[in-house]
């Protein structure tokens, strides 16, 4: 590991697809050294061993059981000594200048608590990820996109997706999927929410995080993000994602 690292990285496993082995080559190949922990949910998977022979510099935290993303992510929290601190989804790829660009952009703006990308899916279109903050109607919109109407403005008003944004701007939401965090913002924080098992865990930590400082998203740095989104597709994880924005409401107050 680093001795002074300037930034660290963290990926929460659970089942991983293959394609977290391409996630932590583009961290081997950035461009700025990168102090990365693994963080396995899934003790009966053999793709940490595989990551092992990858990449043997980084360190692995193996779990008993499944922590849930945010309670995987704060395992690393008394084991930082980076000034910055990358959450990256096992799904995601980007250019090997990404990191040092975005770590280059905090540095020039030590007011921003998080920076945030544009992200694109593997097939080029837009996903849409910087948000407003969580409304009952901005949530309804996107469950019930499809069906047009209020539903689809609703969505595109959340997702800022008709805002043609094309320079650096204050937003409500930062992605878990790929997050770039002042350490010590992370650390004030006490990283995320433990009630959240999954979903609107990143919201509730950027929620947090505007109480200290702007959330910024660059539409010029950019990554691809598979973004499968199987938990949905199953009557549990709906259930969880739904528990979760209870949760959410009951802590921060419902909303229309």
């Amino acid at each position: 590991m680093l001795t002074d690292p300037r930034v660290s990285a963290s990926i929460v496993l659970y089942h991983a697809p293959e394609t977290v082995l391409d996630t932590v080559q583009c961290l081997q190949d950035s461009d700025i050294p990168i102090e990365l922990y693994i963080i396995d949910n899934s003790p009966e998977d053999t793709m940490l061993e595989r990551i092992r022979w990858m990449c043997p510099g980084a360190a692995f935290l193996p779990q008993t059981g499944n922590l849930g993303f945010g309670r995987g992510n704060n395992v690393v929290l008394p084991l930082l000594k980076s000034r910055y601190h990358l959450l990256v989804n096992p799904d995601v790829t980007f250019p090997p200048d990404l990191i040092s660009r975005m770590v280059a952009y905090m540095d020039e703006h030590p007011e921003i608590t998080i920076l945030t990308p544009r992200v694109f899916s593997p097939d080029g279109t837009e996903q849409f990820l910087p948000k407003k903050q969580p409304t009952i109607r901005y949530l309804l919109g996107g469950r019930l996109e499809k069906l047009g109407g209020p539903f689809r403005r609703w969505r595109a008003e959340y997702t800022l997706a008709e805002a043609n944004i094309a320079t650096p701007t204050a937003v409500g939401f930062a992605t878990g999927c790929f997050l770039l965090i002042r350490t010590s913002v992370f650390r004030q924080l006490k990283g995320f929410d433990p009630r959240f098992f999954l979903y609107q865990e990143d919201s509730d930590l950027s929620r947090r995080a505007m109480e200290i400082g702007p959330i910024v998203y660059h539409p010029e740095m950019c990554l691809t993000h598979a973004w499968a989104r199987e938990n949905t597709r199953t009557l549990k994880g709906n259930l969880r994602q739904v528990s979760s924005i209870i949760k959410f409401f009951m802590k921060w107050g419902w909303q229309w």
